[in-house]
C-alpha cells in the first residue's frame, strides 16, 4: 500500500501543473455523484477543479467516507445564484471556466436567466454539460431522480435478477450515478476538444437513464426485432450468476464454496478448455473444429455447462485458478475485502492508498486508476472542506474583504471547518469514524459529544 504524502489544504492560486489535464478548469455546480463524480476523475488527472455548493445545503455525500476519496484535490465554494450577488459570482467562475458541468433541475439556470446563450456571451468558448435523471426535455424531465431512476427506467433493472421468475434486481453500489459521471467526464473533454479547434462551446445533455440503456448492447435490437416476454411472464435474462445466453461463461461453485467466474467460449479457450472439463476436443466427436462454444439451448452447450460446473465443484479456486491459467482461459475467482487488500496485483498498481484526510486524519481507501507513463495523475491535496475556498477564490475574482464578509454577515456564503463539519454531519452518532475518540480529539471535538 502506497503512503501518499499529500496537503491537508490547498491554495487556489498555487495548483501544481500535473497530469494529462493540467491547466483545463472546471466549474461544477451540483451535488452527490451523476455529476460531481466526474470532477474527481478530472481533478485527478491534473485538471483544477472547483465545485459550488448552496451555502445553506451541503451535497449529501459531504462529510463522509465517500467525499473524503472522491473530492481529492478539488477546491470548494458556496454559492447562492438566486441573489444578484451570487449571479454576479456565478458568471465570474463561468468567465474562469473552459468547463461547466450542472446536475440541478432541468431549466433551473435558465429561469434565474443564466442559460446557455447567456454564459456563452460570458465565455464563448465553454464547454456547458447538463446531467440530470431524465434529461432537459421530454414528459418526464422533472421527475426528481437517484441512481436506482436511472437503473429502473434505462432498462438496466429489468435484465438483472436471480431466476427468470424472481422480481428485477439493482447493482451496488449507485451504477447509474457513477457511469453517468463517468460519460460525463467523457463529453466534457469531448466538447473542450472541440472548443480548442473551433473557439467556440458546445452544450450537452446528459441523463442518467439514457446511459445506462447505452450500456444494455444487444438486448434491445433483440427485443425490437425478436420479441420480447409480455408482462407477467418469465424474463429469461435473470439468471442471477450464471450466463443467460453462452455455455462455460458463467460463475461457479468451487469445492470450498466460493464463487470463481469461468470463460470457456472462443476457438483458442474451446481448444483448450474443452478437454480439461471432458468435453470433446474440438474437430473429435460432435464438436466442430473451429467450434468457439455453443448457446446454452443447444444440447451441447448444456451438456458443457454441466461437465463446467461439475470439474468447478470438484475443484479448489486454487487448483481451478492454476489449471485455468496456464491453459490461458479466462477465470477469476470473486474477491471480497480480504483478498483485495493482500492481493500483489493490487499492491503492484498501487489501487489502495492512504493518505491525510481534514476530517479522518490518516485513511485508507483507492488511488488513482488509468496509468499515464508520462504524466501521472497523483492525489496532491486532501478533499476540502464546505465553503473552504471562498475568500481565496472571491480575492481572485476581485472581491474585498469588506465584499466578502457582508456576504457572509448575510448567509450568502458559509464555511465549515472538520469541527463543523464533524458536529453538522453526525460523524460520532452516525459512526462515521472508526476510532471516534481519537479521531474527535484530533479535531477538537469533544468526545463523547456534549449534548
Amino acid at each position: 500500500m502506497k503512503v501518499i504524502n499529500n496537503k491537508l489544504t490547498h491554495k487556489f492560486t498555487e495548483y501544481p501543473d500535473f497530469g494529462v489535464l493540467k491547466g483545463v478548469k472546471v466549474f461544477i455546480t451540483g451535488t452527490n455523484i451523476a455529476g460531481p463524480f466526474a470532477g474527481c476523475l478530472m481533478a485527478e488527472m491534473g485538471a483544477k477543479v472547483l465545485q459550488a455548493e448552496a451555502p445553506n445545503i451541503a451535497c449529501q455525500t459531504r462529510g463522509t467516507l465517500a467525499w473524503a476519496q472522491n473530492h481529492r484535490n478539488e477546491f470548494s465554494i458556496t454559492l447562492n445564484t438566486a441573489t444578484p450577488r451570487g449571479k454576479k459570482i456565478f458568471l465570474k467562475c463561468i468567465e474562469w471556466a473552459d468547463i461547466w458541468i450542472e446536475a440541478g433541475r432541468p431549466g433551473s439556470y435558465e429561469k434565474r436567466g443564466l442559460s446557455d446563450e447567456v454564459c456563452w456571451k460570458h465565455n464563448k468558448a465553454l464547454t456547458i454539460v447538463h446531467v440530470s435523471g431524465y434529461g432537459q426535455f421530454g414528459p418526464a424531465k422533472n421527475k426528481a431522480s437517484y441512481d436506482v431512476s436511472g437503473q429502473a427506467m434505462g432498462g438496466y433493472m429489468y435484465l438483472n435478477g436471480v431466476s427468470p421468475t424472481s422480481g428485477p434486481l439493482k447493482v451496488n453500489p449507485y451504477l447509474s450515478d457513477f457511469v453517468t459521471a463517468y460519460n460525463v467526464c467523457m463529453v466534457s473533454l469531448a466538447g473542450y476538444i472541440n472548443a480548442q479547434h473551433t473557439g467556440e462551446g458546445d452544450s450537452c445533455d446528459v441523463a442518467q437513464y439514457d446511459t445506462m440503456f447505452r450500456l444494455l448492447d444487444n438486448y434491445p435490437a433483440n427485443w425490437f426485432n425478436k420479441g420480447y416476454p409480455k408482462q407477467g411472464d418469465p424474463v429469461p435474462y435473470r439468471t442471477g450468476n450464471k450466463s443467460d445466453q453462452a455455455a462455460c461463461f458463467s460463475f461457479y461453485d468451487t469445492k470450498e464454496g466460493n464463487a470463481m467466474f469461468v470463460a470457456i467460449v472462443g476457438q483458442g479457450p474451446v481448444e483448450r478448455g474443452y478437454p480439461i472439463i471432458g468435453m470433446p476436443k474440438p474437430g473429435t466427436g460432435d464438436v466442430p473444429l473451429k467450434c468457439t462454444g455453443f448457446p446454452l439451448f443447444d444440447p451441447r452447450g448444456k451438456r458443457a455447462e454441466e461437465l463446467c460446473t461439475k470439474f468447478c465443484a470438484e475443484h479448489t479456486c486454487d487448483e481451478l485458478e492454476e489449471i485455468f491459467t496456464k491453459a490461458g482461459i479466462p477465470c477469476q475467482r470473486c474477491y471480497g475485502p480480504a483478498d483485495i487488500e493482500k492481493d500483489p496485483q493490487y499492491a503492484a498498481r498501487e489501487n489502495i492508498v492512504e493518505w491525510e484526510d481534514q476530517c479522518f486524519g490518516p485513511m485508507k481507501g483507492i488511488g488513482v486508476t488509468n496509468i499515464f507513463k508520462k504524466n501521472p495523475s497523483q492525489i496532491y491535496a486532501a478533499a476540502p472542506c464546505f465553503g473552504e475556498h471562498n475568500r481565496e477564490v472571491l480575492t481572485e475574482f476581485g472581491y474585498s474583504e469588506e465584499e466578502i464578509e457582508d456576504m457572509y454577515k448575510k448567509g450568502e456564503m458559509a464555511t465549515w471547518t472538520p469541527k463543523d463539519t464533524a458536529i453538522n454531519k453526525n460523524y460520532v452518532e452516525w459512526r462515521f469514524f472508526w476510532d471516534p475518540e481519537r479521531q474527535a480529539k484530533r479535531i477538537g471535538m469533544d468526545y463523547p459529544p456534549k449534548r
